[in-house]
Parts: C-alpha cells; sequence; structure tokens
C-alpha cells in the first residue's frame, strides 16, 4: 500500500477539523455579541401608569402606553417618543446603537414615519443613555419589538442560519466522490 492513499483521507480529515473550529469560533462570537447587547438594557424605570407614579418598576415590566421619566445618567429601557422636556435641552448616547461618536440632541417635534434611526430627534432608544436633561416618554416599543431587539434577532438569525460556504460545498462535491 503506498503512502498516496493516506493522503488524500487526511486531507480530509484535516479540512474538517479547521471546519469544525471555524464553525464553534463563529458560534462563540454570536453568543458574545447577544450577551454584550443584554447587558445594554436597563433595569428599572420611574414610570406613570394609569396617573399613578411607580419610582421603580422593573424595565421588563413596562408596556406601550407608558409614561417614563428620563433624567441624566439613565438607560433608557424601552424605545420612546420624548413628550414633553423638563429641561431645557436633552442629549442622548445612542452610539450602541448607531455608531455616532457623539451624543445627540433630541427634541418633541415629530418626524416623517419612515426616518432612519439617527433623524428620529423625538424618539429615544433602549439601551442608550441620557447625557443632558430630563423629559417624560411615552413608551413605544419594548422588549424585541425595540430598535436593539430587531439588532438581537438579526444577530441570533444569522447564527442559526448557516449557509454552506465555498470550503463546504468543495468538501461536499470531495466526500461525494470519494464514496
Amino acid at each position: 500500500m503506498e503512502i498516496t492513499a493516506f493522503v488524500e483521507p487526511l486531507v480530509i480529515f484535516l479540512i474538517l477539523i479547521v471546519n469544525a473550529i471555524v464553525g464553534i469560533w463563529q458560534e462563540s462570537n454570536a453568543e458574545k455579541a447577544l450577551e454584550a447587547l443584554k447587558e445594554i438594557q436597563s433595569e428599572h424605570a420611574a414610570v406613570v401608569r394609569d396617573g399613578k407614579k411607580i419610582s421603580s418598576l422593573p424595565a421588563k415590566e413596562l408596556v406601550p402606553g407608558d409614561i417614563v421619566e428620563l433624567r441624566v445618567g439613565d438607560k433608557v429601557p424601552a424605545d420612546m417618543r420624548v413628550v414633553s422636556l423638563v429641561s431645557s435641552t436633552l442629549r442622548v448616547e445612542q452610539g450602541s446603537l448607531t455608531g455616532e461618536s457623539e451624543a445627540v440632541s433630541k427634541t418633541v417635534k415629530p418626524v416623517a414615519e419612515h426616518t432612519d434611526i439617527q433623524g428620529k430627534k423625538c424618539m429615544v432608544f433602549a439601551g442608550t443613555t441620557v447625557v443632558n436633561g430630563n423629559c417624560m416618554c411615552l413608551v413605544t416599543g419594548t422588549g424585541m419589538n425595540t430598535e436593539i431587539g430587531k439588532v438581537h434577532s438579526q444577530i441570533h438569525e444569522a447564527a442559526q442560519h448557516e449557509e454552506d460556504t465555498p470550503l463546504k460545498k468543495k468538501l461536499n462535491e470531495l466526500l461525494g466522490e470519494v464514496q
């Protein structure tokens, strides 16, 4: 038996091992990204619900229609529309969502419905942080129905939807020929 008889199976075996390592690495990165997104979320909020003020409601209990008071340093617990400014200005750090390097000024003036995230000056988004000012906001989306929830879903979907890479396609062809 010649040594070349072992070369092809050995190469296939090594390629399969490399492929498995790459797959595990990609899955690990996707899981880390999902965990990082979970850490962005706020834990509590000052809420006015049915005319009653609740000073510390768990953020996961917020529902669309709740009125939330945001102050400097607060993490925004849900996607919300700014309904009134308590201070003269409101600035929000939303780089975790949009990649913007500077805090963005917010206002109560409505914008067109299909405006991109950066153009929604009357909205604050879950996972962002108030860096200047106080305001009252109306909850419009919670959980997976927020902009950060959509990002979370897309990352999760991308991790689940594994398309064959060119390497995998060639391996499958090669394995088909060997069998």
